[in-house]
């Protein structure tokens, strides 16, 4: 019978040892692939994630946000109201995207009503506005920039949520949803962006 030596014995194969500590058995730090240094010199787990950090943080200041402050999950309108559900909770006023004048919330653009379904069902935490409008005659007035809303759109990736997803435009032409009577209008004049 014969008795083999442990790995570790001192008559152990040299090239055996040599290609462990090669390939980072001997407990050294991990290199990132992805970053080196200006002279080709591969960067520690450290340094990549001060500069990332760095990187983002600075991403964020030019967005205009705080990078010390907390993900907030609370989404606000375009005059500032606190959004639930894609419109002012309940108390705060609803303003007109035509006129911007305050208005209540009778009349609904259609389409951006189906945006905010599809984005609703994929994004946990969205600040995608609804569209209230006034009266019909405005929302027709307006339609040539309103209607660059129904156009494909994305949500963004979030902590919670790393994808990026995107939204097909609604189908077919402008229309107002009548809240209190439960019914489409559509208006012809009123064609979507191609």
């Amino acid at each position: 019978m014969t008795q083999y030596e442990p790995d570790d014995a001192s008559d152990s194969d040299e090239d055996t040892r040599r290609a462990k500590t090669r390939d980072g058995d001997d407990g050294a730090p991990r290199w990132s692939e992805s970053e080196e240094t200006d002279d080709g010199e591969a960067v520690d787990w450290d340094t990549f994630w001060t500069r990332a950090t760095a990187r983002n943080e600075a991403k964020m200041r030019a967005a205009g946000l705080d990078p010390s402050k907390e993900e907030s999950h609370v989404k606000f309108g375009r005059h500032g109201q606190a959004l639930d559900r894609g419109r002012p909770r309940e108390g705060e006023q609803v303003y007109c995207f035509g006129c911007e004048r305050a208005c209540g919330d009778a009349y609904e653009c259609a389409q951006c009503l189906e945006t905010y379904r599809a984005r609703a069902k994929k994004v946990a935490y969205d600040a995608w506005e609804r569209a209230f409008f006034c009266s019909h005659a405005c929302y027709v007035q307006c339609w040539e920039t309103h209607k660059t809303r129904h156009a494909v759109t994305t949500a963004g990736p979030t902590k919670t949520d790393g994808q990026v997803h995107e939204f097909e435009a609604p189908p077919g032409n402008g229309a107002l949803w009548h809240t209190s009577e439960l019914r489409r209008v559509e208006f012809e004049e009123c064609v979507p962006m191609m």
